[in-house]
C-alpha cells in the first residue's frame, strides 16, 4: 500500500473534527435538557435556554416565564429555529464533500450564527420588557435567584 493510502487527508481530518464538534453540541443540548432544573427543583424550560437566556432561564419564576413567553414572537422563533436546523443540515452536507467545501461550511455556520443572533435579540428584548414591568420586590427576588443560578452554573460570586 502506498503512503498516500495509509494517511487520511487533511480535509477528512477537518471534516471528522467538525462532525465531532456538531455531535458534541447536540449531545450537550440533549443532556442539558434532561438534567436542567430551575428554581426550587422546577424543571427549567429548554425553550428559554435555547433563546440565549443562560442563567435567567433558571431564575425566572413560573409567572415571569409565562409573561416572557407571551412576549415572544413565535413566528420569528419558529423561522429562526428552522434556519438553525437547515444550517446544521448544510454543514453536514459540507462535511461529506470531498474535498471539504470550506465555503459551504462557512456559509452554513454564518447562517446558524445569524439565526442565533436573531433568537437572542428577540428573547433579550422580551426579557427586558418583562423585567421592566416587574414591581421592585419581584425584581429584587429575580436578582437573588439569578445570583444563585450564576453560582450553580460556575461558582460566580455576586457582589453584596
Amino acid at each position: 500500500m502506498s503512503e498516500q493510502a495509509k494517511k487520511p487527508g487533511r480535509g477528512l481530518k477537518i471534516a471528522l473534527a467538525l462532525s465531532l464538534a456538531v455531535n458534541l453540541a447536540i449531545v450537550g443540548l440533549v443532556a442539558g435538557t434532561v438534567i436542567g432544573f430551575g428554581p426550587m427543583g422546577e424543571r427549567d424550560d429548554p425553550r428559554l435556554r435555547a433563546l440565549g437566556l443562560g442563567p435567567f432561564a433558571m431564575a425566572l419564576s413560573r409567572e415571569d416565564r409565562a409573561g416572557f413567553g407571551a412576549r415572544i414572537d413565535r413566528a420569528t422563533v419558529r423561522a429562526e429555529r428552522r434556519a438553525l436546523g437547515e444550517g446544521l443540515n448544510d454543514l453536514r452536507q459540507a462535511l461529506r464533500t470531498e474535498p471539504f467545501d470550506r465555503a459551504a461550511g462557512a456559509a452554513a455556520l454564518a447562517r446558524m450564527r445569524d439565526a442565533t443572533v436573531t433568537l437572542q435579540t428577540v428573547s433579550h428584548d422580551a426579557l427586558l420588557d418583562q423585567i421592566a414591568q416587574m414591581p421592585v420586590a419581584d425584581r429584587a427576588a429575580l436578582a437573588d435567584r439569578f445570583a444563585r443560578a450564576l453560582r450553580r452554573m460556575g461558582g460566580h460570586r455576586s457582589p453584596g
